[in-house]
């Protein structure tokens, strides 16, 4: 996908608690929203409420979905995303696994979410990033990472209560 400007929404965790992610879309007006899991059926129902975007979802521990691939790498101007939950990749031990597989899949990003815990690091040219948990587990956050001319920059967000 070409385009000079992208804005993706980066929401993990909504464990059926939409209000925090529904308020992130209207707020940011993202090209695309980016559902790392837990659950699956949110990213189903935010993409219907909200037609805008383009949707794009993975499943997370809490989800029963055999035939939803557990990772995605997705291309957007240039720059490689791999997205997944984490929970296969043991991110609540180390982000070890991760940063093997996303630089496998010749990734620049790697996103995930499980651990409910905003993170956001560089590890040899890959950029690991957790928005947070967007759902019902103390402060809700969310990451937005934005691309122009194939240079991407990102911010973690956290609800202001």
């Amino acid at each position: 996908m070409k385009v000079n400007d992208m804005k993706l929404l980066v929401l993990s965790d909504t464990h059926r608690s939409l209000g925090f992610a529904c308020d992130a879309i209207e707020k940011e007006r993202p090209d695309a929203v980016l559902h790392l899991g837990d659950h699956l059926t949110d990213a189903e129902d935010l993409s219907f409420a909200c037609q805008e975007p383009d949707f794009y979802y993975v499943p997370g521990n809490c989800d029963y979905a055999p035939t939803v691939p557990q990772s995605l790498t997705l291309e957007f101007d240039g720059v490689r995303i791999f997205m997944t939950h984490g929970h296969i990749y043991g991110v609540k031990r180390d982000l070890t696994a991760l940063t093997g597989a996303a630089k496998d899949a010749g990734a620049q990003l790697a996103l995930f979410g499980h651990t409910h815990i905003q993170h956001m690091e560089e590890r040899d040219g890959l950029t690991l990033l957790n928005p947070g948990a967007a759902g019902r587990f103390g402060r809700s956050g969310y990451a937005v990472v934005e691309i122009k001319d194939g240079v991407f920059s990102c911010r973690l967000e956290t609800d202001t209560e």
